[in-house]
């Protein structure tokens, strides 16, 4: 805990590692709950650009305050008017790794928006379409957990 330091410290700045590969790797010690919630603190500080390899060692399904975290930064991302592209590991990982019960939570992100005055062009029919498909497999995901419980 001491050599990861506070999620919300800049990443060149922490105790003990400046390194997002050593981070992930001081964070396997730690057991999942606390885990997904510094990367979740992690993520509101910094967002997404250097949260990959940090996510990939959470446990799965994300715990509900790390997958709000992932998406909310996606959301920022959307207003920000980035191509979801540039997202397209995280939004691959989401589609593995956030809980399928959050689908119906996450339908109203799949609507499309009016175009930012600064954003990429078409970028939010992009994004609408990125966030159906997250929608679409977490909802296969159910009914195939479903599926195998039965």
């Amino acid at each position: 805990r001491a050599l990861l330091g506070r999620p919300s410290a800049p990443v060149a700045s922490g105790p003990g590692t400046a390194s997002i590969a050593e981070r992930s790797k001081l964070l396997a010690i730690l057991d999942a709950g606390e885990r997904a919630s510094w990367v979740a603190g992690f993520i509101a500080a910094h967002g997404l650009s250097e949260a990959f390899q940090l996510l990939g060692v959470c446990t799965v399904p994300w715990a509900g305050p790390l997958g709000r975290a992932v998406v909310d930064a996606l959301d920022i991302a959307r207003d920000g008017g980035s191509y979801p592209w540039s997202f397209s590991g995280v939004m691959g990982l989401a589609e593995r790794c956030l809980d399928p019960a959050e689908a119906d939570r996450l339908e109203v992100l799949t609507a499309a928006q009016d175009e930012q005055e600064g954003a990429s062009p078409g970028a939010g029919g992009y994004w609408s379409e990125a966030f159906q498909r997250l929608v679409s497999t977490l909802r296969l995901r159910a009914a195939m957990e479903a599926e195998l419980m039965a």
